[in-house]
């Protein structure tokens, strides 16, 4: 019992270290984008809190960044960026970083908010995150994007909702608006045993996000668990993806996003799997490791880039 209990404990606090080193690297980047932001602001104009649905009597916003240079092609790609969080904590503000770091790059970037769990429970997340495309399709003209160009970046479960965002649509229309997708370190499968069993007997001091997201466990309602996990849309034409995973995640292991690129892999789908050894589920302490995260990083923005 007593060895149980310890495991139990330990794992509870490896678990903390994990959300703690996510939140020092959100908090990381975005400081070195502030930092940075008088330079950037000289080639990137920020329109915050955008009104682009109002959802159950929710307002939901955006802010949008934008090259101040023209369009290179004519019309600019962009991207709908996705925090983190669990679906149930964060905000759009925690995406800054990465509004900044691709619109200096050439893209227009919607770092979008949606609903949180457990007041609003899935679907709503995705539907919000429809809305933001529909929204970024309908006003593509007036910021110079390429409607036929756009793509999703998201974090732990903001990749999540972008992976469901390509593989789904825009949820009025059959095909997808969704052209690419980036993900980093996204659950892919919330079937699998380990996260049923959380979600019945969450660890020690832990929240129940899954229980928060999905409002029943697995055994009271299956469907709704495959519903909301990509890996059960894959097929052929989804929207190719890149994904950045590290092998010593603890809240998202990397049999995730392996199986993921597998499923892709089969369905005839195309897909990037980028594994980092030694890399949690976020910020590591260790140079070597975050320099292979940021080269990876670079090779994802290259990929949104490219038509």
């Amino acid at each position: 019992m007593g060895k149980r209990v310890f495991s139990s404990l330990k794992t509870t606090a490896q678990i903390w270290w994990e959300v703690t080193a996510a939140g020092l690297w959100v908090t990381l980047f975005n400081r070195l984008g502030r930092r940075a932001q008088e330079r950037m602001e000289r080639k990137v104009k920020v329109h915050w809190d955008i009104v682009y649905a109002n959802h159950e009597g929710v307002q939901l916003k955006m802010d949008l960044f934008v090259p101040i240079a023209t369009p290179p092609s004519g019309d600019f790609t962009a991207t709908i960026a996705l925090h983190g969080g669990a679906w149930c904590t964060g905000s759009k503000r925690d995406m800054t970083w990465a509004g900044y770091l691709l619109a200096q790059r050439g893209m227009v970037v919607a770092c979008v908010g949606y609903r949180l769990a457990p007041q609003f429970r899935y679907p709503s997340q995705l539907s919000d995150c429809q809305a933001a495309s529909r929204w970024l399709q309908e006003n593509a003209s007036k910021w110079n994007v390429n409607p036929e160009r756009i793509t999703a970046f998201g974090i732990s479960s903001g990749g999540h909702l972008a992976l469901l965002l390509g593989l789904r649509g825009d949820g009025e229309s059959d095909s997808s608006p969704i052209k690419k997708v980036v993900a980093i370190f996204p659950p892919t499968d919330l079937t699998a045993p380990y996260y049923r069993e959380s979600a019945k007997k969450p660890l020690p001091f832990m929240p129940n996000y899954l229980l928060n997201f999905l409002g029943d466990t697995y055994e009271e309602n299956p469907d709704l668990w495959r519903d909301a996990s990509p890996i059960y849309h894959v097929r052929a034409d989804a929207p190719p993806c890149f994904i950045i995973q590290g092998r010593k995640d603890l809240l998202v292991p990397a049999d995730q996003a392996i199986r993921f690129a597998e499923a892709m892999r089969r369905a005839g789908g195309k897909v990037t799997l980028v594994l980092i050894d030694g890399l949690g589920h976020g910020y590591s302490l260790r140079p070597n490791i975050m320099r292979q995260f940021h080269n990876a990083l670079e090779e994802a923005v290259k990929f949104l880039m490219t038509p």
